[in-house]
């Protein structure tokens, strides 16, 4: 649960990166805080992980983790009080009012599933590449369109995004979720939160609609037909931003990983590009 970082300010002073990694879902108040302010000192984030959706609270010498998630409105006792911005829901609700991609350029309400249960069951499990110039796909050899990390199927199970817009055949983030100024949407692909019921998915399905409705509902927002097909519809996205001094680099899936664990030659070379220029190390391939 990342105690440390929760409660010392410091902790990640002494480093030059800081990389998360897999399913990173809870986090609290003050581990956000002492991640931004050590970037804007110039520490660089390195995040290969997805679901970045809750706020927690800790307890009994932080033994114990607080988060009522989908019932915090009506069940947390902060609900409704002074600490109200404290309560164990998803960063973008308004009580909260910190959204995610403030910290990582993405949140878990714009992305949710792939290829998870019957969300978007046949999707491309990999990322299409849309600004093959960054420089963390420096030598991968993609372009424009391209896809990576589909045979390692890299994009599925959970996934974070943000509110965009194409201009001109490029994704441009609309601010309307926190993403910070200049913020670069590298590569992205789409995503569900809800399941649309066909017959012949009937055996996978395992969520429904929940987290659409979740939502509609922080968003203030009837659920109906309608509303209820516009708030399903989500993007994961890798992206980069500078904040202050430092600067962070996110690949917002879950599955990253696996990537590396099979060797897959354009995620294992874009994570060598992020880490050797987080680093302060020359480029190549980290063995």
């Amino acid at each position: 649960m990342q105690e440390d970082l929760h409660d010392d300010a410091g902790a990640l002073s002494p480093y030059r990166c800081a990389l998360f990694s897999g399913h990173d879902e809870y986090w609290t108040a003050a581990m956000r805080t002492h991640v931004d302010d050590y970037v804007a000192a110039g520490g660089r984030v390195a995040r290969f992980a997805g679901n970045f959706m809750w706020q927690i609270r800790l307890d009994h010498d932080n033994t114990r983790q607080i988060a009522y998630k989908y019932d915090a409105a009506h069940r947390d006792p902060v609900a409704g009080t002074d600490a109200r911005h404290l309560l164990t829901g998803a960063w973008e609700d308004p009580a909260v009012g910190n959204p995610g991609a403030t910290t990582f350029g993405v949140n878990a309400l714009r992305g949710m599933y792939a290829g998870f249960g019957a969300f978007a069951p046949r999707s491309s499990r990999g990322y299409t590449v849309f600004r093959p110039e960054h420089w963390a796909l420096e030598g991968t050899g993609l372009g424009y369109a391209d896809t990576v990390g589909d045979e390692a199927a890299v994009f599925s199970y959970e996934v974070d995004g943000l509110d965009y817009e194409f201009r001109d055949g490029l994704p441009h983030p609309t601010g309307t979720d926190g993403a910070p100024d200049g913020l670069q949407i590298i590569a992205m692909n789409w995503s569900t939160a809800a399941e649309d019921g066909r017959d012949v998915d009937r055996s996978y399905f395992m969520l429904g609609d929940g987290d659409a409705r979740y939502r509609a509902g922080i968003a203030g927002e009837d659920y109906t037909e309608q509303n209820r097909r516009r708030f399903a519809r989500g993007a994961g996205m890798i992206v980069s931003f500078a904040r202050g001094a430092g600067e962070v680099f996110t690949a917002g899936t879950c599955e990253w990983a696996n990537g590396l664990r099979i060797g897959d030659p354009g995620i294992t070379a874009i994570t060598d590009n992020v880490l050797r220029t987080f680093l302060g190390s020359s480029r190549g391939r980290i063995s």
